[in-house]
Order: structure tokens, then C-alpha cells, then sequence
């Protein structure tokens, strides 16, 4: 088991944010403490748009109150996703900077939510904060295809372009979710200093928001458990697919089907 600080967006309805990345930790046996950044009564377009978004003093606050629990040195894995504001952007990347001092082996993932399908939905600053403040904190980056082209400023269309884009951004590790679509197929990209390696899994209409965060999780999940990086990408795409295909033109992410297979 390992511990895993989880700091994104909550729904209280449909499966995004920490609601998706959350269970998967979970199933794979890890202990998460999870800090909404934000609460939505319903994920964008299933419901009514309500939401609170936590201060970034009160995010400050709370990351300093399990600081001062000396719980840093026992943390394995930081997990960001979704900001409301470039404030609580910052108040993550000094936070991660405290705990890689506390315990320079902790994994960092960061999810770089920003935005897709051509356009940015978050603010120009909270994407500027991401990239200038988070990326060279992460030991791994997921970004999608939009997220790839605005970080990098670059326009890839061929798997090696990708490639090279992804490795301009820093990290380490960054695997970039959709980043090609043959027919009938949609192909996430890891690339490292030492090459690149693909995964495609079917395309599959009509499904929910919330998949590249339980992929996120899915994916840190695995290397926790000690998987290899290409191992732990393809046992997180399988599993991945499984819920993809129970929620065919639903209106949330069908959870329980992960909740089935074998981790």
C-alpha cells in the first residue's frame, strides 16, 4: 500500500476529478488523502453548474496542517489535477517542493487539465501557472493532445513529433492520452529521453467526461505497485477500457466495472 496526496476537483455527482481518480487509487490498494481544489454539485453538462471553489488560504491551510502532522516523510505520490486559480496553482508547487524535501522519492503525477477539443476551459494564468510552476516538479506529466500543443507550443501530427513535443515539456515521463486516432482507435503516446511506445484502445462513442482522470489514476495506481512504466500503461489503458465500454452513452462513468476486474 502506498499513500497517495490527491489535490483536483470533487464532484458530488458523476464520476471527474477526484470522484474518478480517487476509486482507482483505491482498488489498487493505496491510501489517498484527497483535497478538493474545488466542488461541483454535478460534472460540467450532466446537471446544474454549481460550484465552490476553495480559497487558496484554506488549501494553504490545510496542506500546512498535515505538514505540521509530520505527514510529508510518509508520503509516496503527489497527485494534481484541476485548479481553479493560478494562487492555488502555487500554493501546490510550493507544497510539492516541501514534501520532495521531506522525502525526495515521492512520485509527483501531474495531470495538466487545461482544457481539449481546440480550446482552453481554464484561464490563460491557471494554464501559464501549470506549465511554469507544476510541470518541472512532475516525475510523470499525462497531458491530452490540446494540452500537448499549448504547453509546448508546438503542432505535432506524427507519432514522432508527439514524441519530441512531449519530451520538450521536461518531465521525465509523459505519456499524452489521445494523442493519435486511427480508425476505430484512439492511441495514447509515452515518451522518455531514451524513445517513445504506443497503446491504442477502441473508440468508443457517446462517453462521459472523467476518463483521463480515472486513467490518471489508474496509471499511478499501477506504479505504486511496482509495475514498469510500459507495464503499468498498458494495465491502465485495459482497465480503462473496461469502464469506456460499460458507459457507452451514459450519463457518468460506470465505475463498478473496474470494480470487477482483477488489479
Amino acid at each position: 500500500m502506498a499513500r497517495v496526496l490527491a489535490i483536483s476537483s470533487h464532484v458530488a455527482r458523476g464520476h471527474v476529478g477526484l470522484a474518478a481518480t480517487v476509486p482507482a487509487l483505491q482498488w489498487l490498494g493505496h491510501e489517498v488523502w484527497a483535497l478538493p481544489t474545488a466542488l461541483l454539485a454535478s460534472r460540467p453538462g450532466l446537471g446544474r453548474f454549481v460550484k465552490h471553489e476553495l480559497p487558496p488560504p484554506d488549501l494553504d491551510a490545510m496542506l500546512a496542517a498535515l505538514e505540521a502532522d509530520g505527514c510529508w516523510a510518509s508520503l509516496d505520490a503527489v497527485f494534481t489535477g484541476y485548479f481553479p486559480s493560478p494562487q492555488s496553482v502555487a500554493v501546490a508547487a510550493q507544497t510539492i517542493s516541501r514534501i520532495r524535501r521531506a522525502n525526495a522519492r515521492a512520485l509527483v503525477l501531474v495531470d495538466p487539465i487545461l482544457g481539449d477539443a481546440g480550446s482552453l476551459y481554464v484561464a490563460r494564468e491557471i494554464a501559464e501557472a501549470i506549465r511554469d510552476q507544476l510541470l518541472p516538479l512532475a516525475s510523470i506529466a499525462t497531458p491530452n493532445l490540446f494540452e500537448l500543443h499549448w504547453l509546448s507550443g508546438a503542432s505535432p501530427s506524427t507519432r514522432a513529433e508527439v514524441a519530441q513535443a512531449a519530451r520538450s515539456l521536461g518531465p521525465p515521463i509523459v505519456i499524452v492520452t489521445s494523442a493519435l486516432q486511427p480508425p476505430n482507435t484512439i492511441a495514447t503516446l509515452l515518451a522518455t529521453v531514451n524513445g517513445f511506445f504506443e497503446l491504442s484502445v477502441p473508440a468508443r462513442p457517446g462517453i462521459p467526461n472523467g476518463a483521463g482522470d480515472l486513467f490518471a489514476g489508474l496509471l499511478l495506481g499501477y506504479l505504486l505497485n511496482g509495475h514498469a512504466t510500459e507495464a503499468a500503461l498498458d494495465a491502465a489503458l485495459q482497465n480503462l477500457d473496461r469502464v469506456l465500454a460499460a458507459s457507452e452513452r451514459q450519463p457518468a462513468l460506470q465505475l463498478p466495472a473496474l470494480m470487477t476486474a482483477t488489479g
